[in-house]
């Protein structure tokens, strides 16, 4: 897949330019790569999708402990009336909302890490796409030049034939006049003036020739390269809104987290308990502006 991806296109020349077959299995080739970037888009899509929805089932989770563990503290209970029972079950709620809390910071964690991981992913590829499209583009132009160099020489080879032809025939009439008489001369110059015209229309066809040649050569390698600067304009745009959305999603997953540790942080528990870990919020917008730099 890279190295088709990186792999410069190479175009036989045929009479009229570029050979069309290979240049439709280019560009076939070019929207494969295209819908396999948005397959991979798509999916890094559903499984932020996915990491927000496991996101909000433990804040649920959590929203119902944080209620229990209330209801049970706000009863004026004390220490004559407050069963083994009561004790018992008061400390398996305080276990469970810790164990429920640190599984929150675990799968916050995850989930984080998974978006940051997606991002710089599409990113990477983003700009590998642009680096292919870029090498293309170069190697279309490199060989639109050696096109129009091929023509230009090939046009010199059949001024040269065309002169050397007629230098040729004016040896040989010359040649033929020394050796007849008036008449043969006369018949001799009419045929050599005949010839001259003949390779003189010969040598102005050639030439109209290869500038045709050389104007459709250029005229399809510049076609060649608009089209490729605008595959390339496309899908910059497309990996760029893209990006733009999984920093839209990072940032929503962070403000989520930011809300369970504030509300994390009132639980009461008589218990020992690690703090919270400090926000990662700072970190991650750090981040985030190194990417875009």
């Amino acid at each position: 897949m890279e190295s088709t991806r990186t792999a410069a296109q190479s175009f036989a020349l045929v009479r009229k330019g570029y050979d069309r077959d290979q240049v439709n299995a280019a560009l076939s080739r070019l929207e494969a790569e295209v819908e396999l970037l948005r397959a991979d888009r798509d999916a890094a899509v559903r499984r932020a999708d996915r990491a927000a929805d496991d996101l909000a089932r433990e804040r649920e989770r959590t929203t119902s402990l944080e209620a229990r563990v209330a209801e049970l503290g706000t009863a004026p209970v004390t220490a004559d009336q407050m069963s083994d029972r009561l004790s018992t079950m008061l400390g398996l709620a305080h276990s469970e909302a810790n164990s429920v809390r640190d599984a929150a910071h675990a799968d916050a964690d995850q989930i984080l890490t998974q978006a940051e991981d997606d991002a710089w992913r599409l990113r990477e590829s983003a700009e590998a796409e642009l680096k292919d499209i870029r090498d293309r583009n170069a190697a279309i132009r490199s060989e639109h030049a050696a096109v129009l160099d091929t023509a230009r020489s090939r046009a010199a080879e059949i001024i040269a034939t065309a002169e050397r032809s007629a230098r040729a025939l004016d040896e040989e009439a010359a040649r033929r006049r020394m050796g007849v008489d008036e008449d043969h001369r006369i018949a001799s110059d009419a045929r050599r003036q005949e010839a001259l015209r003949e390779d003189e229309l010969r040598r102005a066809a050639s030439i109209e020739a290869a500038e045709r040649i050389r104007l459709r050569a250029s005229e399809e390698a510049e076609q060649l390269r608009a089209d490729a600067q605008a595959t390339a304009t496309q899908m910059i745009s497309e990996a760029t809104a893209h990006t733009e959305r999984l920093r839209a999603l990072r940032r929503d997953a962070l403000s989520d987290l930011a809300a369970i540790r504030a509300r994390l942080e009132i639980v009461p528990s008589d218990v020992d308990e690690e703090p919270l870990p400090a926000s990662p919020i700072g970190r991650e917008d750090q981040s985030l502006s190194s990417s875009d730099e």
